[in-house]
């Protein structure tokens, strides 16, 4: 699973100015999510307001799953 993510964003005022994105989602190989916004944060957390920055989780508790080999990354800003 290769997952390209974008967080919320948010005004010098601390104003929520963008909701975050799954860029892209790709999956054995398909990809399963293009650009698909993201109003609020979801699991438990959906009615909580959103953050810059925090932890990432992983939800896994409806069927057999397993993570390995988990690498996250910053990606660099890219300015048009």
């Amino acid at each position: 699973m290769d997952v390209t993510w974008r967080a919320p964003r948010f005004d010098a005022g601390g104003k929520e100015v963008a909701n975050a994105r799954f860029v892209q989602v790709v999956l054995n190989g398909r990809v399963v999510q293009d650009d698909v916004e993201v109003a609020t944060p979801t699991g438990n957390d959906w009615k909580n307001p959103d953050h810059p920055t925090g932890p990432l989780l992983f939800q896994a508790d409806h069927g057999p799953v397993a993570f390995r080999n988990l690498r996250v990354r910053p990606l660099e800003s890219r300015v048009p």
